[in-house]
């Protein structure tokens, strides 16, 4: 698998996501980009939302030293095997870009970063639909192949449909706070929604963000 992550281009980890920069409350004190590529997003969060120190943690070594002169601190390694020494409740918010598909045990990743997210603070957490119309179509066609980046990104260990992903927040003691969605862009998806008068809507998401807090009912 590690030769998959070093084989990607630059691109693929320069991205600012200001969707995601835009759900992140102003000026809160500490939070923790896992998954944070070169750091864009968690820069872009430092300069126009306030966040005062970001941790982040990247799981490519060349691409974490280019994190470093963007965000506080930076540490290297796979989210899943690190021993991290953080107090509990130690961040306001936790940033999940696009990152638990990447997880063998989502599950286990997500109760983890439960333990450092404080009581009051968010987990914002970014998922492709795999209930789209291009997987779907794929498929049908018997023509299903990986791919470089995209919802069939050749480095995704799982895969989540709406309701997957509800009910794995909610089962690793999370409450869902708001749900955005991100629409294909594509003309021939765009197409879809329109002719159907939204019928096939639901289809045309390409990915999911949740704004998460946690549940104390299930400490």
């Amino acid at each position: 698998m590690d030769e998959l992550y070093h084989e990607k281009s630059d691109g693929y980890y320069r991205a600012e996501r200001n969707e995601i920069v835009s759900l992140i409350p102003a000026g809160i004190e500490r939070m923790l980009d896992v998954g944070c590529a070169a750091g864009d997003t968690a820069a872009e969060a430092k300069r126009t939302r306030g966040v005062r120190h970001v941790v982040g943690i990247e799981y490519v070594p060349a691409v974490a030293e280019k994190a470093r002169s963007r965000i506080d601190e930076v540490i290297t390694g796979d989210i899943e095997g690190l021993n991290l020494n953080f107090r509990e409740s130690s961040f306001d918010c936790i940033l999940c870009a696009d990152v638990i598909e990447h997880t063998k045990d989502p599950w286990a990743v997500l109760r983890k970063l439960r333990a450092f997210l404080r009581e009051d603070g968010i987990l914002i957490a970014s998922i492709p639909n795999f209930r789209h119309l291009h997987p779907i179509l794929k498929i049908i066609f018997d023509r299903f192949e990986y791919m470089e980046s995209g919802i069939l990104d050749k480095t995704h260990l799982r895969i989540f449909t709406p309701h997957t992903m509800r009910t794995m927040f909610e089962g690793c003691g999370f409450r869902i706070l708001k749900v955005q969605r991100t629409y294909s862009s594509r003309w021939m998806f765009r197409l879809a929604r329109y002719a159907t008068l939204g019928l096939l809507a639901p289809f045309t998401v390409y990915q999911y963000i949740f704004v998460l807090t946690r549940d104390e009912s299930k400490s």
